[in-house]
């Protein structure tokens, strides 16, 4: 399972549950810690190019989900 959220309280409890999460940040939330917070990958929106490709494989969430498309850390 991958959680895809736009907040922090979204991420916190997508990570609470020991899921990984996607973020889609805003410009007024951009600057946010997600990763810090446990974000697994964060995008500007999906836009970019997320594709169920770029997140899961035979079925099961990558370990390095969005690799290519993510914002750096």
């Amino acid at each position: 399972c991958i959680v895809i959220e736009d907040s922090m309280v979204g991420l916190r409890a997508a990570v609470s549950a020991g899921m990984k999460c996607l973020i889609t940040y805003t410009p007024s939330t951009a600057s946010e810690d997600f990763y810090g917070e446990g974000a697994a990958a964060k995008v500007p929106e999906l836009a970019v190019g997320v594709t169920i490709e770029s997140l899961f494989k035979n079925g099961a969430p990558l370990d390095d989900i969005a690799a290519a498309l993510r914002d750096p850390r």
